[in-house]
């Protein structure tokens, strides 16, 4: 799925299939999983995309990296997917593979054994648990991975479940919330989560479009705003929104992937009342909501802030 949207969002004309296979050895030799396998199948993904130059690569499969590094880059995200993507598929024993060339497009190739080689375990500290513990927070919560049929989390949207907390029932029920993120799957996710609360969640899919709803719609508790998002990023939407009149003690929560050190004062600076990373904990979410509309997230967020 990821591979998919990713070509989606960098093709602007011409085309973007999928093709499904049995496939040749025509993957690296490294993986044991794929060189042992009676029969490997390649999903291909193929673009007539802009394309990615040799020497980029091998580094987009990183963490948090991307062949345009801005915040306010053209095409948005975060620069996880590719890297939780290669983990997730040598977890299956297979690998994915590229052939690119700028102006050209890029075709992205699954290379998976059937029947999968089922490294269910992730071995911590150790060369399977890079990046932070990106693939334990893709996939869930704690070390344990759920075959297909039992529901794999996407690995871009936040782990959400549902919580228990008897407060967020009454505090939350009939609160307005604006979503700003530009990744739809991001927006049905917390919708899906927020609503069952009863909260009236609206949505927007860039910063500029925010700032829009949240001038044209009265009555709006809390906004969660993503932080990597294309054209005004989310500290610049935090900004604007902080300079109308109406907005200056609005509670603001910052909602993103991009959790590194110094982060967290980056998104107070530029107008957050507080902060969440991705994977989003549903019980820490509601928690945060909570304090928003009861007006303690400043506090709590200029106080996190002055501890850390």
């Amino acid at each position: 799925r990821n591979l998919l949207s990713n070509a989606f969002k960098f093709t602007e004309q011409g085309q973007v299939a999928l093709r499904i296979a049995s496939a040749a050895r025509e993957w690296n030799p490294d993986p044991d999983g794929l060189n042992r396998a009676k029969t490997v199948v390649a999903f291909s993904v193929c673009d007539t995309g802009i394309g990615i130059p040799a020497d980029q690569q091998k580094l987009i499969f990183e963490a948090f990296q991307q062949v345009d590094r801005t915040a306010s880059r053209k095409y948005g995200g975060t620069g996880l997917g590719l890297s939780i993507c290669r983990e997730m598929a040598r977890l299956l024993g297979g690998e994915i593979c590229i052939e690119s060339a700028p102006g050209e497009g890029s075709t992205f190739t699954f290379y998976l054994p059937h029947p999968p080689t089922m490294s269910w375990t992730l071995e911590r500290g150790s060369e399977r648990d890079q990046g932070n513990g990106l693939v334990q927070h893709a996939l869930t919560s704690t070390s344990q991975i759920q075959p297909v049929d039992g529901g794999t989390p996407d690995p871009g949207l936040p782990h959400l479940s549902k919580s228990h907390l008897p407060q967020a029932d009454v505090v939350l029920a009939g609160k307005k919330v604006l979503i700003v993120d530009d990744d739809i799957r991001s927006i049905f996710a917390l919708t899906s989560v927020l609503e069952h609360y009863n909260i009236d969640v609206l949505s927007a899919e860039n910063g500029e479009e925010g700032i829009e709803v949240l001038q044209k719609t009265p009555g709006i508790d809390v906004v969660l705003v993503d932080i990597m998002m294309p054209g005004m990023d989310g500290y610049g939407v935090m900004r604007a929104i902080r300079k109308l009149d109406k907005c200056k003690k609005l509670p603001i929560i910052a909602v993103t992937a991009k959790a590194m050190k110094g982060d967290r004062e980056k998104c107070i600076e530029a107008g957050a009342s507080d902060y969440i990373s991705k994977p989003v904990d549903t019980e820490q979410l509601l928690s945060r909501l909570c304090m928003a509309v009861s007006g303690g997230g400043g506090r709590a967020a200029r106080a996190s802030t002055l501890s850390s």
